[in-house]
């Protein structure tokens, strides 16, 4: 087992190939393992593929998680599973593409829905990107109490919450992350949320986003959202 971080999103990595740890067990292993960190990531084979299997630090397991999917795909690299520029795995929403190009690029899921919300007083959109995330626009994101109000929403609407701040050339975001229960340093299908957003609302075809963990980065390219961030073995921090 080692831990990987994408942009402070922290990540236990279990080689589970021989399948030695069996799905039912999966959660009572996270609990006993997971320690701080954000998740559990294990690593198996389908068809194949390898398949990456993602549990919250609560030990429910999620449809996908966006810096997960850049520290599996970092792993594999590392272990020297996957030695080219361009690959695929599989996730519980799919295939995951891979593009190495001044960094790990990671395919995040299609945008399945997105619609304008209210909750109590606040205005925002509810997105799906493989999982549910409500986006919500701030004057100034620092001031946020994250943990109060994006606890609240959370439960309210059964998703992470995301704040953002627009900038000139940048957005801030800090995330509510659902299954972590807390705030978490990125996430990657949190920014994507926001990406989506954006983009209908100005159009947007690339941003860069300063979260908690430091900058990501995402571009449209043709009918497909990609995303890049720093991605690193814990140790290597």
């Amino acid at each position: 087992m080692v831990c990987y971080s994408a942009n402070g999103n922290t990540f236990l990595m279990v080689d589970n190939t021989e399948r030695s740890i069996r799905d039912e067990e999966k959660p009572s292993f996270v609990l006993a393992n997971v320690g701080d960190l954000d998740g559990v990531i294990f690593v198996e084979e389908k068809n194949g593929k390898f398949f990456m299997d993602y549990y919250n630090r609560d030990g429910s397991a999620a449809a996908f998680c966006g810096n997960g999917a850049r520290a599996f795909a970092k792993y594999l690299m590392d272990c020297g599973y996957e030695k080219a520029d361009a690959f695929t795995f599989i996730s519980r929403v799919g295939e995951v593409k891979v593009v190495v190009e001044d960094g790990i690029w990671v395919r995040m899921p299609n945008v399945s829905e997105l619609k304008e919300v209210r909750v109590d007083d606040l205005s925002g959109y509810f997105v799906v990107v493989g999982v549910p995330h409500f986006v919500l626009e701030v004057e100034n994101v620092d001031e946020v109490n994250v943990e109060e109000l994006g606890r609240l929403l959370r439960h309210k609407l059964d998703a992470n919450v995301n704040f953002y701040q627009r900038g000139v050339d940048c957005v801030k975001v800090r995330t509510y992350e659902r299954g972590v229960e807390r705030e978490t340093k990125a996430c990657g299908t949190g920014v994507t949320a926001v990406f989506a957003v954006l983009e209908r609302l100005e159009g947007v075809k690339e941003l860069k986003v300063i979260v908690p963990g430091g900058e990501m980065f995402l571009k449209r390219v043709n009918e497909e959202i990609f995303l890049k961030g720093d991605v690193r073995r814990c140790s290597e921090e």
